[in-house]
């Protein structure tokens, strides 16, 4: 019966992998995330998928993502919601090797045949990776790379690499495909 059931999770993951679409936040000046349309989530179809089989698959997807089982960042309402509270100890950087890390949160409602997912949000306490040393805020860090409205040139890099760094743990969540091909990791 575990075999069954393990084989049709696994299944359901390759369906929902195949369905989703990808999610793009982007960095705003405020240290905050939205989608390009101004929006702090996004919805992710899942067509002909119920409710209790994309949280599953969900569930799944999220415990590859985050693999270290003496961490306990995945916070779930059964049927409903998958929440992630992690550190990143390279969550963003503020100069060349210069690696800032820090907690974070994501939340993914899901419905039937659909996935609202929130903006990442980030604790403001930022510590360097190679010292353990606080470091500036986040929300201060980010407003330090934009001149006004504008993102200066030189921080161009730091703002796309935050950006990475939470849309694929986003759709690795989503996919399932955050490690790559994992045909022999088991």
């Amino acid at each position: 019966m575990k075999k069954i059931l393990f084989i049709a999770v696994l299944c359901l993951t390759a369906v929902l992998s195949a369905s989703a679409q990808s999610v793009e936040f982007t960095l705003t000046a405020d240290g905050t995330f939205h989608m390009k349309d101004g929006r702090n989530y996004a919805i992710v179809p899942f067509e002909g998928k119920s409710a209790h089989a994309i949280y599953s698959a969900l569930f799944v997807n999220a415990g590859e993502v985050y693999k270290d089982p003496k961490q306990k960042v995945i916070i779930t309402i059964d049927g409903s919601s998958v929440g992630i509270r992690a550190f990143d100890p390279k969550l963003t950087y503020k100069e060349e090797n210069v690696y800032l890390g820090g907690y974070y949160e994501l939340n993914f409602e899901v419905k039937d045949g659909k996935v609202k997912v929130a903006a990442p949000v980030v604790d403001e306490i930022l510590t360097r990776q190679k010292d353990g040393v606080r470091d500036k805020d986040f929300t201060k860090l980010v407003r330090s790379w934009y001149q006004e409205t504008s993102l200066q040139a030189k921080y161009q890099d730091n703002k796309f690499y935050t950006e990475q760094e939470f849309n694929s743990f986003i759709n690795g969540v989503l996919t399932g495909n955050f490690m790559g091909d994992s045909s022999d990791n088991w």
